[in-house]
């Protein structure tokens, strides 16, 4: 299953002339040495996926810092793509979150290139609804002018993610970190990754897993120790699907 994405293609990079104009702008304009203010800042005040952006908290995964220009997609479903893009090794940098008129999305670059961002995600959603009479209104302008017909005062709600790709783990799983109030038995599954050893092993999302060998798994330094004193080995493990516990041999890279 692959994220439901789709490129914007390079003709959508024309609509950065507006950006364009606004760095030749600021760099003529005065006031802003009087302020002495950066064109960096300047230019981050005027973009919203910039000084919108949240970094979120890295795990202990090693990331895989791209020099690359970063990719950008549509997003589809949030929650979705989110699951595909750690399925496939990556990790979230961050993300930008804002609402505006019309923003073209090539603004999301200088962000993801800032971070090293290897792929973008951009969902835009429509936050007003125009009324029927002033869709007629704009029908009839239009038919008046001969131009297409032009909504004005838009406002959608922005959401960027951006992801970089981490390098490939021993086990190839994340779990869930267990909290105090939980009785369940053994690390839930959160995510298995694409072509690693806990894929090939048959473990899927929402499992829990009890063992690795002779260590039984009660938090994640336990599995940090397990994959470390099995590393390069076929060891057997022990983990519960459907409340059914079942075995299986994992070989760690």
């Amino acid at each position: 299953m692959g994220v439901n994405v789709k490129l914007f293609n390079e003709g959508n990079m024309m609509r950065l002339g507006s950006y364009t104009l606004l760095v030749l702008f600021l760099l003529a304009n005065p006031a802003i040495a009087e302020d002495k203010k950066s064109l960096e800042e300047v230019v981050a005040d005027q973009n919203f996926f910039i000084s919108s952006f949240v970094e979120s908290k890295p795990s202990n995964a090693k990331r895989i810092s791209s020099e690359a220009e970063p990719k950008i997609y549509a997003g589809a479903d949030k929650i979705a793509d989110k699951h595909r893009m750690e399925e496939r090794g990556f990790e979230l940098i961050g993300y930008s979150d804002f609402k505006a008129g019309n923003v073209a999305p090539e603004l999301v670059m200088p962000q993801a290139q800032k971070i090293h961002a290897e792929v973008v995600l951009v969902y835009s959603e429509r936050t007003d609804k125009p009324s029927a009479s002033a869709k007629i209104q704009q029908l009839r302008e239009a038919k008046k002018t001969g131009l297409a017909p032009v909504e004005a005062g838009a406002s959608y709600a922005y959401f960027a993610s951006y992801w970089a790709r981490i390098a490939k783990p021993s086990m190839g799983v994340h779990v869930k970190v267990p909290e105090k109030e939980d009785d369940s038995e053994g690390l839930q599954v959160l995510v298995v990754l694409d072509g690693s050893a806990a894929e090939k092993a048959g473990l899927a999302k929402d499992d829990f897993l009890i063992s690795i060998g002779e260590v039984q798994l009660l938090n994640v330094d336990d599995l940090a120790k397990a994959v470390n004193q099995y590393a390069g080995q076929s060891v057997d493990f022990a983990y519960v699907r459907d409340r059914m516990r079942q075995e299986g041999k994992l070989t760690l890279n």
